[in-house]
């Protein structure tokens, strides 16, 4: 304990008072600093933030994004500021988690606005083939990972969002099958090596045209082992409307070194959405 000099109680208030004075005297000047470090994008995503948990109750992403847009506008931005303030967002979402834990509790809060049946993709390219450890990327409410428990598999399942995954376990009970939740985002979830038989992502945020991720995921992959791939696409270098776009063609090269069993770009109803886009399937073995 640090102990005041003296016995008067005025030396001792004035010491107190110098070192509170001292106290936040640091810390204004650190967080002044801090602000006047901050870019112009690092300022649009922390309001974004600021605003997110006041987002109205949502079906899926989209609707989110729009009802931020009208905020700004609302506020006296103007449309083409705020759309490129929405392209900035998009951008870094799909390397900063926080902000899809908060949109994915509030989707997974409402009655599901995507398709809660398994993925057709997976469910064909698991058909008559031998069930195995099974790892569910972003697994939501469990739809892929409860269809895989159910036709033998051992599955394990992780997601930023806390409710998605309460649901999944809730699911997984109704229908008498377990499978393995974790709540982590992709940055923090340790794919292992060698440790899975199947690995499924659709419609998930994840760097699928980059080769040193896709790397990751075939090490973490036993050999033979799957991986099914279903996403919204677009060319490289259009504007990004969706954080989980990823280009058709990049896709193909960054799973070079697999065995391509299925690829698609094409035009179909997607999982998540209500009208038919372009969406890249992709169904990639690893070799021997």
């Amino acid at each position: 304990m640090l102990t005041v000099p003296g016995t008067t109680q005025n030396l001792r208030r004035t010491f107190i008072r110098t070192l509170t004075s001292v106290a936040i005297g640091s810390f204004l000047v650190g967080h002044a600093g801090l602000a006047f470090s901050q870019t112009p994008d690092e300022r649009v995503w922390q309001q974004f933030l600021q605003w997110l948990p006041s987002a109205p109750p949502s079906e899926s992403v989209t609707p989110i994004y729009a009802a931020y847009r009208k905020h700004l506008v609302a506020a006296g931005i103007s449309e083409a500021e705020a759309d490129k303030q929405l392209a900035v967002i998009l951008k870094l979402s799909r390397s900063r988690p926080e902000a899809r834990r908060i949109m994915f509790n509030n989707i997974y809060s409402n009655e599901p606005g995507f398709n809660t049946k398994p993925n057709a993709l997976l469910v064909t390219a698991v058909t008559g083939r031998k069930p195995g450890r099974a790892l569910d990327v972003g697994m939501g409410q469990g739809r892929n990972a409860i269809f895989l428990a159910v036709e033998g598999w051992d599955v394990t399942g992780f997601d930023i969002s806390d409710v998605g995954l309460e649901v999944a376990k809730k699911n997984a009970a109704r229908v008498g099958v377990k499978i393995n939740t974790v709540l982590q985002s992709r940055e923090e979830f340790d794919f292992g090596t060698a440790q899975w038989d199947l690995i499924v992502i659709t419609y998930e945020t994840i760097p699928l045209e980059t080769m040193s991720y896709v790397g990751r995921l075939r090490d973490s992959l036993r050999t033979g082992g799957l991986i099914v791939v279903e996403t919204t696409a677009s060319d490289a270098g259009q504007p990004l409307t969706r954080s989980v776009d990823v280009d058709p063609a990049r896709l193909l090269r960054a799973f070079d070194g697999f065995r391509i069993v299925h690829f698609q770009d094409t035009v179909a109803m997607p999982d998540w959405g209500k009208e038919k886009t372009r969406l890249a399937r992709l169904v990639a073995e690893k070799k021997p």
